[in-house]
């Protein structure tokens, strides 16, 4: 699981004070501004929230003026019916509803429930008459705004000055920002930015696999054994018709999937599936990238284009553009496991940001990571994908499902609002629960923010804590090579990983118990999770094929729960194709597209509550702890902890029925399929 940008993914647009742009080399901190609603500069006041949440730049001292170049910020417009919004979304997933599975189009979701056209032309129109490049969608929630640095300045009323930091420079308004005019604006993000935040990886790697058959990870063809992927294959259902999104967190090369596909003469995996007579079929599906763009008819022009991989290397984009493990595990592992399935995989590119960090004005482009908000966009405008699997997050603290005080559930928040739209639509979307197991702050560690008290307190990540999403954990999983189970099934944690990383899970602060999570085990007022889990121990990791164009050995053994989500959004795939391929499912289904359930997780929890289904369709997982030994307090480290304590945090304990380690349990295709779908 990758970790999302800071600000990107929390909803910051942020209150500075003025705290020395003007030159030279102050070492004056820089200081908050309380939240104020005002606008400073409009006629008259306006509903724009410029939010500070995550003190970002605690600490900072300024350093002067900053040349940034392109730059780019989200903006989350003020919806004036987003309770209408949550609630509609809610019911199309309550099988008691009368608008269960009656799913809408993106046009239909912008005119019930995003900005007036107004509103919405208006926003756009002040963006442009400043020279900036708008990017909208049909959806009418959010736009994202692309241009040079003085008329980004224009636009919002201050100049961006530079600021360091312990974990790097970062740049930042040297004054409030403000409107020049009254506009209909929740928040904007990206206003303050730091490369760092952007980079940092907690994917978990693995030199070997379980058997000595394969020792770079599981090959796709043990995974499917071992959680009766087969089963599912063999009874006709392999996602055909079915289209699984990706949000990209960086650059792919459609070179690896090919490769890892192909016949096991030829160095590939051999992938495929067998049928019920025990013909096998050599998998033919395909990985399509989706660039962000703008809909049809909304001012501004076409984003950058991504610049094509290159060979491994050290150096930035554009330049230099390396592959990212991350979204090749997605990839793959999605596409493998429903071999007829059709994999989107949605990627934003912007001209500035970056992964190098050469002060003091190294800003440049990126990709991926810290647009997954437009990548989101881009899949509601388009209502392609069937699912989605996301591999990223952030504490929920620092995230934009809460205000300013850390606690408090922001219904209007960018993640909150476009996973509702997902919702409405049917969009299944699996999310990664996290890799810092109960520590869902600890790591990495970016200092305090409101509602955090420490880099080890426990909390959970966003958006897996959606209530709109199905929040995956991870299980170790050992496995012969016919994916037979040779050891017990239990909790990646500290028992399996000695502590190094863990499944996420605990109780949300912020997101209420959605109304179908009930059961046994569950507790308190607020969001459990993870829903459910698959593996994603990195001694139990999976096969990727990575730089096959570029010579070497290729393949690695990765881990982490950016594998299980994934595998879950495979899993439903087949899941899907089966009630695509039954009329008695279709019929309770709507539109063009009626063999979509919308988030998978009621499902789970209705089988869940079934004394007989529950036992035939999950594997319960009762034994393990998800807790992580604390990391040094080091705000710089990208990647792994340094310097970890060698007694494990506290965690929470697996136990029989739903715990806050791995949910329910781990599901079965076949069996998932019958239980869901009744064939």
């Amino acid at each position: 699981m990758r970790t999302a940008r800071i600000l990107a993914a929390v909803t910051a647009a942020a209150l500075l004070a003025a705290c020395g742009g003007g030159g030279g080399g102050s070492s004056k901190p820089a200081t908050v501004v309380p939240n104020t609603p005002t606008n400073q500069g409009a006629l008259s006041p306006s509903s724009t929230s410029f939010k500070y949440t995550s003190n970002a730049l605690k600490g900072a001292s300024s350093v002067g003026p900053v040349q940034i170049g392109t730059m780019k910020v989200d903006v989350q417009m003020n919806l004036p019916n987003v309770a209408a919004l949550h609630q509609y979304a809610a019911s199309v997933g309550d099988p008691s509803s009368g608008l269960y599975r009656h799913f809408l189009t993106p046009e239909e979701i912008g005119s019930r429930f995003g900005a007036s056209d107004a509103d919405y032309n208006a926003a756009i129109a002040y963006f442009t008459a400043a020279g900036l490049q708008v990017t909208g969608w049909k959806q009418k929630s959010a736009l994202r705004v692309v241009g040079p640095q003085a008329n980004m300045e224009q636009a919002f009323g201050t100049t961006f000055g530079l600021y360091h930091l312990s974990s790097g420079d970062a740049y930042g308004p040297t004054s409030l920002p403000h409107f020049s005019k009254p506009l209909a604006v929740h928040s904007v993000t990206h206003l303050v930015y730091n490369p760092t935040w952007v980079k940092r990886n907690s994917i978990a790697t693995a030199p070997h696999g379980t058997t000595p058959a394969f020792n770079f990870g599981l090959p796709p063809q043990q995974l499917a054994a071992a959680f009766d992927y087969t089963g599912a294959y063999q009874a006709g259902y392999t996602g055909t018709g079915i289209n699984i999104g990706i949000i990209g967190t960086g650059p792919i090369d459609q070179h690896d999937y090919n490769f890892m596909k192909s016949s096991t003469t030829g160095g590939g995996l051999g992938l495929g599936w067998y049928d019920a007579g025990g013909t096998f079929h050599p998998t033919t599906n395909s990985i399509v990238q989706v660039n962000v763009q703008p809909a049809a008819g909304i001012n501004g022009g076409t984003p950058s284009t991504p610049p094509p991989v290159t060979a491994p290397c050290k150096g930035t984009l554009p330049s230099c553009n390396p592959e990212d493990g991350e979204a090749q595990i997605d990839t793959q592992q999605t596409a493998a496991l429903a071999p007829t399935a059709t994999v989107l995989f949605y990627l934003a590119y912007v001209a500035h940001e970056t992964f190098g960090t050469s002060p003091p004005h190294d800003f440049g482009p990126q990709e991926g990571i810290s647009e997954v908000n437009d990548e989101v966009q881009q899949a509601i405008n388009d209502n392609q994908a069937d699912i989605l699997s996301l591999s990223y997050g952030i504490a929920e603290q620092y995230s934009d499902y809460t205000q300013a005080d850390g606690t408090t559930f922001d219904p209007n928040g960018t993640e909150p609002v476009q996973f509702a739209m997902l919702q409405s639509e049917g969009v299944a979307v699996f999310v990664s629960s996290g890799d810092a197991g109960a520590q869902g702050c600890a790591r990495p560690y970016y200092g305090t923010a409101p509602g955090v008290s420490g880099p080890n307190q426990p909390c959970v990540s966003a958006p897996a804590v959606d209530a709109n999403v199905t929040s995956v954990g991870g299980i170790t999983a050992p496995v012969d090579e016919a994916g037979h189970k040779i050891g017990p099934y239990t909790t990646w944690g500290v028992q399996t990983n000695h502590g190094f990383g863990a499944t996420g899970g605990g109780l949300s602060v912020a997101v209420a118990k959605p109304a179908w999570q009930v059961g046994p085990g569950i507790t308190g007022t607020k969001r459990n999770q993870p829903d459910a889990s698959l593996d994603a121990d990195p001694d139990t990791g999976v096969a990727t094929a990575i730089n096959t164009n570029f010579g070497g050995f290729p393949y690695g053994g990765f881990g982490g729960t950016s594998v299980a989500a994934p595998e879950m959004a495979a899993m439903w795939a087949l899941v899907l194709d089966a009630c695509r391929q039954t009329a008695a499912c279709t019929a309770n289904g709507s539109g063009t597209k009626p063999y979509r359930f919308g988030n998978a997780a009621p499902s789970f929890y209705k089988i869940y509550n079934d004394a007989t289904l529950y036992p035939a369709t999950f594997l319960d997982i009762v034994d393990g702890n998800n807790g992580v030994r604390p990391c040094s307090v080091n705000p710089a480290q990208v990647g792994p902890c340094p310097n970890p304590s060698p007694t494990p945090q506290p965690g929470f304990n697996a136990g029989v029925g739903y715990d806050l380690t791995t949910g329910i349990g781990v599901p079965f295709g076949r069996h998932l399929i019958k239980s869901v779908v009744g064939v």
